[in-house]
């Protein structure tokens, strides 16, 4: 899950827009100095935010602001069904160098964007509707819809939900002196999801990012916003939350299979994520 630095480059557009099909999305984890509008139209996996690891599913729309680590991962999705997603991607400067004064409007929900924004509700509908008149337009009329989305997206303020506080937001690390950094939290991360299934100590994870395990604990707080054993059991629920509606297996071995050593911390540790125990997740209409 390496946190890569993603050069976004459209010398000859002033924005980005791409509508892509493949069988999964299995692309590393990265950031980049645009904003970006992702939209899943078909998909369902394992969404990496910040420090923030939730399930995605058809549908899943996210407004992300400059510099957002950030993972869309499939995760056994059943059936041939491939994935499908429409992302829009502009650089923070691009609205103030047309020097626009309608362009003040946009500006709470822009800031906003950089703890992540997930879109739901009746905009959800409005801007899913507007990115699928850009596809297929020319570059001119994908300028028009978006200024059109993002007019929607400030107008529906109260449908966009924040993923991240402020103590969950990593600090971005500067090129010149973050690669060697970057790399160590990238390997501790990556095993976190690749072991998700076995026991994960801090013994391992520090010897990992070569760090003592006395000083572990604060040396990753820092990197990623949040607390070792807390990012381990969000990247659990998660992976939990799509096999509970992936399959039929037993919750007691869906536990097992997402690395909980027993069926009461399961349900404790995915009640205070989701609201519900397993069994009503999986009854619940999606």
């Amino acid at each position: 899950m390496n946190i890569q630095r993603e050069a976004v480059a459209h010398p000859d557009r002033s924005i980005r827009f791409l509508n892509f099909e493949q069988a999964s999305f299995s692309g590393p984890r990265h950031r980049h100095r645009h904003l970006e509008l992702t939209w899943i139209v078909r998909g369902q996996g394992l969404r990496s935010v910040g420090s923030v690891v939730s399930p995605f599913f058809d549908g899943d729309l996210v407004l992300l602001g400059p510099q957002v680590p950030h993972q869309w991962s499939s995760r056994n999705s059943p059936g041939p069904a491939r994935c499908e997603a429409v992302v829009l991607q502009f650089a923070p400067d691009w609205l103030e160098a047309a020097q626009w004064p309608e362009r003040a409007a946009l500006g709470p929900m822009l800031r906003r964007a950089t703890r992540g924004l997930q879109v739901g509700g009746k905009t959800h509908a409005a801007v899913t509707t507007a990115l699928a008149r850009m596809i297929d337009v020319s570059p001119l009329r994908q300028v028009a819809g978006c200024l059109d989305t993002l007019a929607l997206l400030a107008e529906g303020a109260d449908d966009l939900q924040p993923l991240l506080d402020g103590s969950e937001l990593p600090p971005v690390i500067e090129a010149a002196e973050g690669a060697p950094r970057q790399r160590r939290i990238d390997r501790v991360l990556d095993w976190v999801h690749r072991d998700l299934a076995h026991t994960l100590t801090v013994a391992q994870a520090a010897s990992l990012a070569h760090v003592t395990p006395a000083a572990f604990g604060r040396w990753f707080r820092r990197e990623v916003g949040k607390g070792f054993v807390e990012y381990v059991n969000d990247a659990r629920c998660g992976a939990a939350c799509l096999r509970l509606l992936q399959g039929a297996d037993p919750i007691a071995v869906i536990a097992q299979d997402c690395g909980f050593a027993t069926l009461s911390n399961f349900n404790a540790q995915f009640r205070r994520r989701h609201g519900m125990a397993p069994r009503a997740w999986r009854r619940a209409p999606s």
